[in-house]
């Protein structure tokens, strides 16, 4: 750009030298023909210098963070804060490319990148507003940004451009289904009878009844035995004390055509996730682990009922990518192993190999497991006796991603 400049100044020069002759030798052509030379490289000079001068650029996002399928706003802004007009303004603005996008000229760039084009004149002290609807039709943290805006003069020959760098981020969570038949809960074997067992909480009291013998004296109720016959006790809601250890295996065989491995990868977080809402839906505490990593480290979230716990698990699968140091045969040893013998075992993998089959072993001397199987025609079925205590089926086709409902079949 500045050879460029450079040669349009020495051009400006010439046209001056012209004028001065067509003046000194009194040759009125000549003299036109300088001038308007002059004057011209000048523009063109000064224009492509001012023309990003109050060029503002700037976008924003309905939601940061999106459910699957979910629909969002992405807004762009662009001002042109000064007198001169722009005979032409193109923008590129780096998209994401697992998205799909609605409204707006999205190009492909390369196979890992693609960009939204905006190109448009622009008046003086204009502003100009468009939306762009992105489908949030893949899990995952994608990344919106940098731009870059470039101008010139208005025929084009010389240009300036300005990097953008600030960037926008979307969290888009995994397709969570409706489960049938539903609640995977009561078709859980969810550790010993003590875990099991229905328990009174204090602070919620539906009425009172007879007194029994082993009723604790502290849930006696004094005034309502004073007003009758006998002794009464506080009855209370009763509440679960359940957990539930989810592990998810996102390796798939390599036998497995890379075309389909990635998408049955997505299947199988679709349905940890579904599992995880499910649990957490009906007060169980859940947990999630995994060979999987979010920012270079294995997931390993404790089982939890806190209200927060469903959101913080949901977006671990979000992050998560199947590659990592560890096999899901070791996460099985080393987090199973510290887990409490009231705590159940859900496992979720697209392929139970034999590493597989003796963590789980191990691990149902320990308490009660239950496998879910994404089958795909390219593996083979796990033994029905060797993984766990109950085994379940998901089917995974290629419409999934608008199947609404996941059956788990024996």
């Amino acid at each position: 750009m500045n050879g460029r400049a450079d040669h349009e100044l020495w051009l400006a020069g010439v046209f001056a030298v012209l004028a001065g002759l067509g003046w000194w030798r009194h040759s009125v052509p000549l003299a036109l023909v300088g001038v308007a030379g002059l004057l011209a490289a000048l523009l063109l000079y000064l224009w492509q210098k001012t023309c990003l001068d109050g060029v503002g650029y700037e976008r924003s996002l309905s939601h940061d963070r999106a459910t699957f399928g979910e629909e969002i706003a992405f807004e762009i802004e662009i001002v042109n804060d000064k007198l001169l007009p722009l005979t032409w303004l193109h923008i590129e603005d780096r998209f994401p490319r697992a998205l799909t996008t609605r409204g707006g000229l999205v190009t492909d760039r390369s196979e890992r990148r693609r960009s939204l084009v905006t190109v448009l004149p622009m008046l003086p002290y204009q502003r100009v507003r468009r939306r762009v609807t992105i489908v949030c039709d893949r899990r995952g943290e994608h990344t919106f940004g940098p731009a870059e805006v470039r101008s010139g003069d208005p025929v084009g020959y010389r240009s300036r451009s300005r990097r953008v760098r600030e960037e926008l981020s979307l969290l888009v969570y995994p397709k969570v289904f409706v489960l049938e038949p539903p609640g995977i809960a009561s078709r859980m074997p969810l550790g010993n009878q003590r875990s099991r067992a229905l328990v009174g909480d204090p602070s919620r009291v539906v009425g009172v009844r007879e007194y029994r013998p082993g009723d604790p004296l502290r849930h006696v109720d004094w005034r309502a035995t004073a007003r009758g016959a006998g002794l009464l006790v506080r009855e209370h809601e009763p509440t679960a004390s359940l957990r539930v250890a989810v592990f998810v295996d996102l390796h798939v065989p390599p036998t497995i055509p890379p075309s389909t491995a990635s998408d049955l990868v997505e299947f199988v977080v679709a349905v940890a996730a579904s599992v995880v809402a499910d649990l957490a839906g009906r007060g169980v505490a859940v947990g999630l682990y995994s060979a999987a990593t979010v920012h270079g480290r294995e997931i390993a979230h404790a089982p939890s009922s806190a209200p927060s716990a469903l959101p913080e698990t949901l977006e671990l699968l979000a992050r998560a990518s199947p590659y990592g140091r560890l096999s899901f045969a070791d996460v099985l040893a080393h987090a199973g192993g510290r887990l409490s013998r009231a705590t159940s075992v859900a496992v979720i993998a697209a392929a139970f190999p034999p590493p597989t089959q003796l963590a789980l072993d191990e691990l149902g001397r320990r308490g009660a497991v239950t496998t879910i199987w994404a089958a795909s025609e390219t593996v083979e079925a796990p033994p029905p006796d060797g993984v766990g205590d109950v085994h379940l089926t998901a089917r995974y086709t290629d419409d999934w991603h608008h199947r609404a409902t996941l059956e788990l079949a024996p």
